[in-house]
């Protein structure tokens, strides 16, 4: 069976964890190169990227993912709320091919 890769990304300090909506696959990866300081949650993208390719990789490994139309659902992120900081991520996601990025962190 062939599922659509349509994930559920956290970003916490130096640390990632992605679910996979469909099979619900989860990992939680930590950062061989720190992508937080002490300003930011997302200070190094290349560093973030890294991470969370990791941890899809690591999803991915079971097979049957379809890499059309890839979709990740922003759920947490410790301190990056800002313009900025979404870009960072933004562009960190879109390295890996995501085409679609939609923030559902709940702002009370």
């Amino acid at each position: 069976m062939i599922r659509r890769l349509d994930l559920d990304i956290a970003i916490y300090r130096d640390r990632v964890q992605v679910v996979h909506r469909g099979s619900e696959a989860f990992i939680d990866q930590s950062a061989e190169f720190p992508f937080s300081d002490e300003n930011s949650v997302v200070a190094n993208a290349a560093h973030l990227e890294d991470t969370i390719v990791r941890a899809v990789r690591r999803i991915l490994v079971g097979g049957g993912y379809s890499l059309n139309d890839p979709i990740a659902h922003v759920t947490r992120c410790d301190g990056c709320l800002g313009e900025a900081d979404r870009a960072v991520v933004e562009r960190s996601l879109a390295g890996l091919g995501i085409v679609t990025v939609l923030w559902e962190i709940d702002e009370e």
